[in-house]
């Protein structure tokens, strides 16, 4: 872009969202281009730009330590299916692979989602599609984010995660992996947002959705009861109303003080009524991180320290956007996520020790200490549950491919978390590693305050 481009758009720069600014701002554009817009903005307005240049050089520093990571990776022939991150971006894979195609960073800036956009209105999903226990895909499922019959890919899921909420690149292809592991078609990146469905191809073996329980699914939901009890894809309204009264004490908020009386109601509850209750490694991480993400990413982003009822509720009781509501503007990121679950550990009134139950009464503790855990430590707690504890709830297909999953995630993952210091090992499957049973989809699908209507 010319530099009288450039001039004519910082103008309006800082009265009005600027795109192009926004581009340099999220750290979108390359470094080159950044520094040609702040140039041309500091002509209009010194000592506007420091900010915005703190960010691009983090933001610059980040992805160097992460090309760095790459040619590690590459020279140890790591990545032996492709993947990996240059400037930021996911590398396409090869091989087995070849066919998986990987999200793309998108534009950042206060947008109102769906607002006008034809194409994204509210659709009440039909007879074949399959929702499951996420709000928020089965709501980015609903107004044709991702596709309406509810079997998606890595990238589409990625790339709706970016426009729809504002996180992150980082952090949207992350929870997107994490799906496609947990019960999806690696070689195509198709998933199933509910259960086990026909449309999702079994390159690999049985694709058995993300509804199924142990891997995206897990004991603790904030709307779902624990799988022992039943099918854990139905919303459960006492369990959110029970939640909504924990946020009376807080000012009506979704707030990380809100959620950290919540996970020890529930945490103590599973304990006792729950003889199967599993806490282990992967349960802290998913548990922690989903209540984090509530007030980070369903406050309306023209106040985002507003997650109240009206911002939050649409999601849950009618998985619809709320009316007038915008998307965060600026990037949530997975360093920001390990912040805020290190910040709902210590504000926890009490420990929630990892463990299980072997019956009623009979906790087993895992012996891992979470008393005193830092933001970067939890950031690679997020990465560690998944290297750690994957063989074991993986279906027996992906156990008996395993060097494909190695590869994804060392193309996929590892990447993300090279600026970090985490100590990332792949765990090998033991004997009985591999979980068949099939997640569930709830065969109504249609929410209206919380009732299924149909």
């Amino acid at each position: 872009m010319k530099i009288s481009t450039l001039l004519a758009l910082v103008g309006v720069a800082t009265a009005s969202p600027c795109p192009y600014g926004q581009l340099a701002e999220s750290g979108t554009l390359s470094a080159e281009d950044s520094a040609k817009f702040f140039a041309a903005r500091e002509k209009r307005s010194a000592g506007e730009t420091a900010p915005f240049e703190a960010e691009i050089a983090a933001r610059n520093a980040e992805h160097a330590v992460q090309e760095q990571f790459y040619k590690r990776q590459i020279l140890g022939g790591i990545l032996n299916l492709g993947g990996g991150l240059l400037g930021g971006v996911l590398q396409p894979f090869t091989g087995v692979l070849g066919g998986l195609g990987v999200p793309t960073p998108q534009q950042f800036s206060l947008k109102e989602i769906p607002g006008d956009d034809a194409s994204h209105q509210y659709v009440a999903p039909g007879a074949t599609d399959v929702r499951g226990m996420c709000p928020t895909l089965n709501t980015m499922a609903n107004h044709g984010y991702i596709s309406r019959t509810g079997i998606t890919t890595f990238a589409e899921a990625a790339n709706a995660c970016q426009i729809t909420l504002g996180f992150g690149y980082d952090t949207c292809t992350f929870l997107s992996a994490l799906g496609l592991l947990a019960g999806g078609d690696l070689p195509s990146g198709k998933y199933s947002i509910g259960g086990a469905d026909a449309r999702v191809p079994n390159t690999l073996g049985p694709s058995l959705g993300i509804s199924k329980h142990g891997f995206f699914e897990v004991d603790n939901s904030i709307s779902r009861q624990d799988a022992y009890f039943g099918n854990q894809a139905n919303f459960q309204l006492e369990r959110w109303e029970r939640l909504v009264n924990i946020t009376e004490s807080y000012g009506g908020q979704f707030s990380i003080p809100t959620f950290a009386d919540e996970r020890v109601v529930l945490y103590n509850e599973a304990k006792s009524i729950n003889p199967q209750f599993d806490a282990g490694t992967r349960w802290l991480a998913v548990t922690t991180a989903e209540r984090v993400f509530i007030p980070r990413a369903l406050p309306n982003g023209t106040d985002l320290n507003n997650a109240d009822y009206a911002n939050v509720a649409p999601f849950y009781l009618n998985e619809t956007f709320p009316r007038d509501w915008y998307r965060r503007p600026t990037p949530y990121s997975l360093v920001n996520t390990g912040t805020d679950i290190a910040d709902l550990l210590a504000s926890s009134s009490e420990l929630t020790t990892p463990g299980s139950n072997e019956g009623l009464g009979n906790f087993v503790p895992l012996g891992t200490d979470i008393s005193d855990v830092t933001p970067a430590q939890a950031t690679c707690f997020l990465a560690s549950a998944v290297f750690d504890n994957t063989p074991g709830f993986l279906s027996p297909a992906l156990i008996d491919n395993y060097a494909t999953v190695q590869a994804f995630l060392a193309g996929a993952i590892a990447p993300f978390f090279a600026g970090q210091g985490c100590d990332l090992n792949f765990a090998e499957p033991g004997p009985d590693a591999g979980d068949a049973t099939p997640g569930v989809s709830e065969t109504c699908n249609v929410l209206r305050n919380g009732v299924y209507q149909c």
